[in-house]
């Protein structure tokens, strides 16, 4: 069933910054048979009908990464029409979380600096939510 809400091509998602205690952040891999394989992205994912932001990204981040979020602030919305779909993507800041981050779902992770991002091949979606990083200088350690 089609969101009433939402046009078919339009996706609600949710997305978390993460930081270790070196200052790095954490982003994943897409995998095959998503869209945009190979790509870098902040991690996160698609809100369930009747799902809340903060909800969906605790969710998210445990099938995911098998962390479980504690606290959280908003970030930024970000907003990209990508050629599959538009996206939403309600960013949080996740200030602490349990457990050590781990591709569940075999997804490859890594650590960066948000200066060496750059380095990895990462949507378009994620230099807005960088830019927003770096005008509110957040630090978000653990």
């Amino acid at each position: 069933m089609v969101d009433p809400v939402l046009p078919e091509n339009r996706l609600h998602v949710v997305v978390g910054i993460l930081q270790d205690t070196e200052g790095r952040i954490l982003i994943q891999k897409r995998r095959p048979g998503t869209p945009k394989p190979g790509k870098w992205e902040f991690p996160g994912g698609k809100l369930e009908r009747g799902e809340n932001s903060w909800t969906g990204l605790a969710r998210e981040l445990y099938e995911e990464l098998g962390v479980a979020m504690i606290e959280a602030d908003p970030l930024t919305i970000v907003t990209h029409d990508y050629d599959h779909a538009n996206v939403r993507l309600d960013t949080y800041l996740v200030k602490r979380f349990s457990g050590e981050p781990v591709g569940m779902e075999g997804q490859r992770i890594a650590w960066t600096t948000i200066e060496n991002i750059g380095d990895f091949d990462v949507l378009d979606a994620v230099w807005p939510i960088v830019l927003a990083i770096k005008e509110q200088g957040h630090s978000i350690n653990i």
